[in-house]
């Protein structure tokens, strides 16, 4: 036996004996096994994430590194890769002596600093929402119920809920009737500048509104006549009014009826 096939054979003695209680090594030759590991082998917490360090064994091991892979792996996606750097971090700075318990105790280490419950889309999506338990279970009632109502698709309340979540903008840069105001006034006189829109002093006076303003005219100025020296005579045009004359009269004779 080679000095290399010894130190191999002393190794795996060694990890079965610390791993023999939970049985999490597998061997299967004498040059290749499995670890399977998890952040609490004793039970003391629960465990929600995992992995399994295969190894196999180069003809030189421990002079260059062993074959390894990552089995069974539960961690999320984002996690592996960070694992599998610490894992090389290892090898790199053990080569020429055994290293396969280092590499199972980085594995341990990095799956107890990680040991979060790996959640469904479904439960991610809830967790951005920032919804707790209860919302999730409400959804599910929702879901049972919704088989009684229309199948019309979900209700204007249920499509928008997630308006509720949209961050406003400034309050220095809301909209208030003031700043509305003074917007309207400049857009105006720009109108009025460029020609669109053109200013009418009598626009918003009624046909009343413009005989009283005559009326008061004719009053003001002295000695108002007609052109042969007789004072000018006011005459009352129902029509300016929107009035039928012929009506009122009506009203007058039919009075003695």
């Amino acid at each position: 036996m080679s000095n290399h096939e010894e130190e191999q054979a002393l190794e795996i003695e060694a990890l079965q004996s610390i791993f023999e209680e939970g049985k999490e090594l597998t061997r299967i030759s004498e040059t290749e096994f499995l670890i399977k590991l998890v952040p609490f082998p004793a039970g003391e917490e629960e465990n929600h994430v995992g992995v399994t360090l295969h190894i196999v064994y180069t003809a030189d091991y421990p002079d260059s590194p062993p074959e390894w892979s990552l089995d069974d792996v539960k961690l999320p996606d984002d996690k592996v890769g960070m694992l599998q750097a610490a894992v090389e971090e290892v090898i790199t700075s053990s080569l020429g002596m055994a290293m396969v318990y280092s590499m199972a105790e980085a594995c341990q280490d990095f799956l107890k600093q990680h040991n979060q419950k790996i959640l469904s889309m479904h439960e991610e999506m809830l967790q951005r929402m920032g919804q707790t338990g209860e919302g999730a279970q409400e959804e599910g009632e929702d879901e049972d119920a919704g088989d009684d109502e229309d199948a019309d698709g979900p209700s204007p309340e249920e499509e928008w809920k997630g308006l509720a979540e949209k961050a406003l903008c400034p309050e220095a840069d809301r909209i208030t009737t003031d700043s509305f105001a003074k917007w309207k006034t400049k857009f105006d006189q720009e109108m009025v500048a460029c020609g669109i829109l053109k200013r009418e002093e009598n626009k918003a006076k009624s046909g009343k509104q413009i005989f009283l303003d005559t009326q008061k005219q004719k009053d003001s100025a002295p000695d108002a006549t007609d052109g042969n020296g007789k004072p000018d005579t006011l005459v009352y045009d129902a029509a300016l009014f929107g009035e039928d004359g012929m009506d009122d009269l009506d009203d007058l004779s039919g009075g003695d009826d």
